[in-house]
């Protein structure tokens, strides 16, 4: 079998098998003289014939049919936890640093920035919004959030929190 074709009878093996007998086992109908596949009713616990075993079905056959419902249920065990192993050793993403945040933290908490921006950029500090229209005019931005998703919006925050380190580091 292909892989393909295997896995488009992925969610159909999923499905019949939750819906299946739990376990069977081979029993005899002595009234016919015939081998059987059964299975236990869940409710009554009575044992339940659903499929009778000609005389041609070799010994390994009928344990492989007997034990499919559990040999199918271990497989899909094995094979969930096979996907969450690759999952979790998957590498994760780099988690993007959060610039429009601190950019927005700085203008409202940062009082060395906030001299900054009044000494270097002539800005009105009164109050925050005031000095985030300011920074948002010297990054040439509508929305803080376009640090975060425009390139060129986040180099020029660069070089703004730049120019304000070595303005606090006097150089």
């Amino acid at each position: 079998m292909d892989l393909a074709k295997a896995k488009a009878m992925l969610p159909e093996i999923r499905e019949l098998s939750g819906l299946a007998s739990g376990e069977w086992c081979e029993s005899y109908d002595v009234a016919n003289g015939r081998p059987e596949i059964c299975t236990r009713d869940r409710r009554t616990g009575e044992v339940e014939p659903i499929a009778v075993l000609l005389p041609d079905c070799s010994y390994d056959d009928r344990r492989l049919m007997q034990s499919a419902p559990v040999y199918i249920a271990a497989l899909l065990t094995l094979l969930d936890e096979a996907f969450r192993v690759i999952r979790e050793l998957q590498p994760k993403p780099p988690k993007q640093k959060d610039h429009a945040a601190e950019c927005a933290m700085k203008c409202a908490n940062d009082r060395a920035f906030l001299r900054f921006l009044q000494e270097r950029h002539g800005a009105d500090i009164a109050d925050t919004e005031r000095v985030k229209t300011r920074v948002r005019s010297i990054l040439a931005i509508q929305s803080m959030a376009e640090v975060n998703t425009d390139e060129d919006a986040r180099q020029r925050w660069k070089s703004l929190r730049g120019e304000f380190d070595n303005w606090r580091n006097g150089r």
